[in-house]
């Protein structure tokens, strides 16, 4: 963190009037031209006291490197760097938990990008929608008395609109929380998450509840050892708004699923355990661990499992698919969740694994390698480091290539 001292003494290298400068400048006749700034400068200070107030606590060494914080950032517009124009209370909370200055222009950064992103959408929106009013109606028809069909004329069919394909969702899911199979997620590895896997973990639930939801025969999904006030959660919120709704169909529990459910149905799914499953069980309870390990790779879920004295079983990827060199057998929670919907409607084991990344299979790192080789400059620097390819070369020699039976064959996949 730097200190208040170099942050004052970089400001004071600006010219006095270099606000100025920048709203106008001087023509040959004396006319001032108004020019827009390049960064913005409606900052509401009661909004900022507000965001210092609440996360300093009355702490003034918290409230000290937050202001520093915020001074580091306003010099970062005013120099023209990438920053964002408003930061929210979570945004800064972020920033200071990172150590280094490095760390916080990357993520100030991220954020600048994605707030362009955001203006371009709804810019690009306002126009298709100004050129769709100013458009005039296409008149094709044969004879004037001829009916037009279409958009802004007359149809033969009632318009489904999303809200009604949206209570239809509901309404199956909601069958589903009362004669449904039950499905757990095991949200007690927060703890063991930096702040990013936890932000990709609440992106994987959504994405979990918005698969479970379309499927025509949805599991009854459980989300147990919740703790409903830290940053897993509050992210959930902020992905899913209605989450709290009394007819939104997901159960959130902060109690564990041991005293829920009866122990000899339960069964962890982990990837670190031996024993596969061959079959599916209608009326066995299964368990998904919550958690991104990209920086932790201990086997938490299976020393969870242990410690419960729960069943254990892991997919039987390995005889279905041809596993790459490199990559982990980790499956995110949604797309486990897809195979076992599939699985659990059609018991094909080859039809539900199809959910599986595919860049993860041994087909995918051939064409990768096939690529390199085609191209003379990578292909002298993998001749040099064959060692590292050697797994990888004699399997791209063959003639007979990997390739999944029905997995992929669809490109649409």
């Amino acid at each position: 963190m730097h200190c208040i001292r170099s942050f004052l003494a970089h400001v004071r290298h600006f010219p006095k009037n270099r606000a100025a400068t920048r709203c106008a400048k001087i023509t040959a006749t004396n006319k001032i031209v108004t020019q827009n700034r390049f960064y913005n400068t409606s900052i509401d200070e009661d909004e900022t006291e507000k965001i210092v107030q609440e996360l300093s606590k009355g702490n003034a060494e918290l409230e000290k490197k937050l202001r520093v914080l915020m001074l580091e950032v306003e010099v970062m517009r005013q120099d023209g760097r990438p920053a964002p124009n408003t930061l929210k209370k979570d945004q800064w909370e972020q920033l200071l938990e990172l150590p280094s200055r490095n760390q916080r222009n990357h993520y100030l950064l991220f954020l600048f990008k994605t707030e362009k992103a955001k203006e371009n959408r709804k810019a690009k929106k306002e126009t298709k929608r100004q050129e769709y009013e100013n458009s005039e109606p296409e008149d094709t028809r044969e004879y004037p008395d001829d009916l037009l069909y279409g958009l802004k004329h007359q149809s033969l069919f009632l318009r489904i609109r999303d809200q009604s394909i949206n209570n239809f969702d509901n309404y199956r899911s909601l069958q589903s929380m009362r004669y449904g199979q039950p499905l757990i997620i095991d949200c007690s590895y927060e703890e063991h998450m930096v702040r990013r896997e936890i932000v990709n973990a609440a992106v994987q639930v959504t994405l979990l509840f918005g698969d479970n939801r379309i499927h025509k025969d949805p599991f009854d999904v459980h989300l147990c050892n919740v703790n409903l006030e830290g940053p897993f959660m509050r992210q959930v919120h902020k992905n899913i708004p209605l989450i709290d709704e009394p007819w939104c169909p997901l159960n959130i529990h902060s109690k564990s699923y041991l005293d829920m459910f009866p122990k000899d149905k339960l069964v962890y799914l982990t990837p670190h355990c031996r024993e596969e499953i061959t079959n599916y069980d209608h009326d066995a309870v299964y368990i998904i661990g919550c958690m991104v390990d990209k920086i932790n790779n201990e086997p938490l879920s299976l020393a969870k499992a242990k410690r419960d004295g729960l069943k254990m079983g892991k997919l039987p990827l390995d005889r279905y698919l041809e596993w790459g060199p490199g990559s982990k057998k980790n499956l995110n929670v949604n797309h486990m969740i897809s195979i076992l919907l599939d699985l659990k409607a059609t018991g094909d084991w080859e039809y539900a694994l199809r959910h599986v990344p595919r860049r993860k299979l041994m087909s995918t790192k051939i064409a990768a390698m096939e690529k390199k080789l085609k191209n003379p400059y990578l292909k002298d620097e993998i001749t040099k480091n064959y060692k590292k390819y050697r797994n990888i070369l004699p399997n791209i020699m063959k003639e007979k290539r990997y390739k999944q039976r029905s997995l992929y064959d669809d490109d649409n996949i």
